[in-house]
Parts: C-alpha cells; sequence; structure tokens
C-alpha cells in the first residue's frame, strides 16, 4: 500500500464535491461522522486560514459516488485524503502531513514528509490505527453521549 497517490487532475475542480471556485490551497477529505475525526479536524480548522484550507466531509455522499475526478467516496472514507495545491492526490501519512504542513503552528512536520522513511513508518502506524479506528471511534461516540447527558445534572 502506497502512501502517496499521485494523480493530476483538471484545474477545474468545481465539479469536485466540497471545491470551491479554487481559492482553497489544498482540500481536506474527512470522515464527518468519525467522532475521532471530527476533532481532528475541528482542531486543524483553528489552526489554518480557511482560504488555504478547504474541508470536505465524504461521510454523505454515495460510496460509488466520486468526490473527485481521482476518488470514490468509498476510497475517501477508507484512508484519508488531501488535494494538494498542485492538483495531486495523496493518502495516508502523506495526507495527514500536507494538511499539518498548512498551519503555522504544526508547519515544522512539513519536514517529515521530506524524509521517506519517516512518511512509510508513519504511513505504517496509521495502517494500523485504521484496524481500531471503528472500536475507537465507536467508544469516543459513547463517551460523548454519556457526557451530554450528566451536563443537564
Amino acid at each position: 500500500m502506497t502512501s502517496e497517490l499521485s494523480h493530476q487532475i483538471p484545474s477545474a475542480r468545481s465539479s469536485d464535491h466540497g471545491a470551491r471556485s479554487g481559492d482553497a490551497c489544498v482540500i481536506v477529505y474527512h470522515d464527518g461522522s468519525c467522532p475521532l475525526c471530527q476533532r481532528e479536524i475541528s482542531l486543524i480548522r483553528s489552526l489554518t486560514d480557511e482560504r488555504q484550507v478547504e474541508f470536505a466531509d465524504v461521510s454523505q455522499i454515495p460510496p460509488d459516488d466520486r468526490v473527485a475526478t481521482d476518488l470514490t467516496a468509498a476510497d475517501a472514507m477508507r484512508r484519508f485524503h488531501v488535494r494538494r495545491a498542485d492538483g495531486s492526490l495523496v493518502s495516508g501519512a502523506a495526507a495527514f502531513i500536507e494538511m499539518w504542513s498548512m498551519s503555522p503552528r504544526l508547519g515544522f512536520l512539513e519536514k517529515l514528509g521530506r524524509v521517506p522513511v519517516a512518511v512509510r513508518m508513519l504511513d505504517a502506524v496509521y495502517v494500523a490505527f485504521l484496524r481500531v479506528r471503528p472500536p475507537l471511534s465507536a467508544a469516543l461516540a459513547r463517551y460523548d453521549r454519556w457526557r451530554a447527558g450528566g451536563k443537564h445534572r
């Protein structure tokens, strides 16, 4: 499994789900139904400039639909993807590094993306995480419901 999928797409991205008229530098395709993902995206939103990063929730898009010319909703839900400003698509650890590098506070992590062995190691950790993400996400959802229920004391 590769940590980076590089495909060039046409410069007109307006047909992509979640894409604006080309003013965003990167597009982050994420699972808005996942409590873990929601927290990560919320943090990154607070650390980045909304003109540079666009967040596209793919969780409500039918799996067979395309969220981009070269990405189905099913693929976007299976593995984290980011569309770079140059139009290339990256996934896994490379996508996280790309997203983190858009933040002035986390930009130092971009250096990791220049070290192929570091990207491969992080991608191995990410693949392992994908195996435990469903039960972790379910546990976090239960915790959120429990906290919400306990707030009306």
